[in-house]
């Protein structure tokens, strides 16, 4: 076995508190502090787009100790009131937060913790709703007790998860208010509708995105989980407006996802953003079975064969990321060029 110690990690806590104490200059910190800015501008993390999930096992730990204690809770609490076992599970995660999003700076129990609580608070919102009397209105004061609890969290514990959450809880109540206010209109025009709330929230991430190009602040991370809520929310509504459905896709219907996926392909390559790729898949799965189908080949043989072939294009589309964007943002209007990151060498310096 190694004596080799494990790699540590500061922060600017940590730097202040040595400070405090007499450890290091003042000074010689701020010499410290421009020095690791420096190394971070020059190393190529856009093109990786680093998000933290897990520190170490014990956020997994953790996070499966918040999640038997909620779903205890909730049964104890609230098995023929679901509500009031919905606040119950609100509360917990918001005392929960303070422990392990406010002072622990956990990251995977903090994302389970905003679920818990956005989720829950909506859940909470709804059944609220019904018992004051308001059953019309249910589904848009639980939607918009969601949003509220997801903004809330995000100005108390500022995890980037939060601000998804209270994203998506402003797009169902802008749901939930077309289909009370104009019940036939939502109904007719749903697809346009999802499609238009997926392209303002993809607007939204860009804006993040366009406010820490090199992405070395929490702001990117933020940008991540809208592009990741945006994504199938403008996919599935694109497809569904061409008429095409996973259970009756055909040649024409195949050949036209293959061209979208590499529209999308390319979008996702120019904002250096894996989410709307990820979100094409399934149709690409499906569209690419279909082909191999019609080809000649058995199920028993064209179904693993489509699997192969979809893993292949991920690994293609993976490592060839960096060249891509190279080659397409050539193509690009600077105007464009200018909001996104710089690309990076495969020798890892910015070109």
């Amino acid at each position: 076995m190694s004596d080799t110690p494990a790699p540590r990690s500061f922060d600017e806590e940590d730097l202040a508190a040595a400070v405090a104490a007499g450890v290091i200059p003042a000074a010689t910190a701020e010499v410290f502090v421009a020095f690791v800015d420096g190394r971070r501008v020059a190393a190529p993390r856009a093109d990786e787009e680093e998000v933290r999930f897990v520190t170490s096992f014990n956020d997994i730990f953790v996070t499966l100790g918040i999640v038997l204690l909620a779903g205890g809770l909730a049964f104890v609490v609230g098995r023929d009131r679901p509500g009031l076992a919905a606040a119950a599970v609100a509360l917990l995660a918001w005392g929960l937060s303070e422990l392990f999003s406010r002072r622990r700076r956990m990251a995977f129990p903090s994302i389970v913790l905003t679920g818990l609580l956005v989720s829950a608070a909506g859940v909470a919102g709804l059944f609220a709703a019904k018992v004051v009397g308001a059953k019309s209105f249910a589904e848009i004061i639980g939607a918009t007790v969601a949003f509220a609890a997801g903004y809330v969290h995000w100005r108390r514990f500022g995890v980037p998860i939060s601000v998804a959450a209270a994203t998506a809880g402003a797009g169902v109540t802008v749901l939930a208010l077309l289909h009370t206010v104009a019940p036939g209109v939502f109904e007719a025009h749903r697809d346009a509708v999802l499609l238009s709330l997926g392209l303002v929230v993809f607007a939204t991430a860009m804006r993040w995105d366009a406010s820490d190009r090199d992405r070395r602040t929490r702001r990117t991370d933020v940008a991540f989980w809208l592009h990741l809520l945006a994504a199938p929310v403008i996919v599935h509504p694109l497809l569904a407006i061409a008429g095409i459905r996973l259970d009756a896709i055909g040649i024409g219907e195949a050949g036209y996802v293959l061209a979208l996926f590499v529209v999308i392909a390319h979008v996702a390559v120019v904002v250096d953003r894996r989410a709307l790729v990820v979100s094409a898949l399934v149709y690409l799965g499906v569209s690419i079975g279909v082909l191999i189908e019609r080809s000649g080949w058995t199920p028993s043989i064209g179904a693993p064969l489509t699997v192969g072939v979809v893993g292949a294009v991920i690994l293609v589309i993976a490592v060839g990321w960096r060249p891509l964007r190279t080659a397409a943002l050539r193509l690009t209007p600077a105007s464009v060029r200018a909001v996104v990151p710089l690309p990076a060498s495969p020798q890892g310096s910015r070109p």
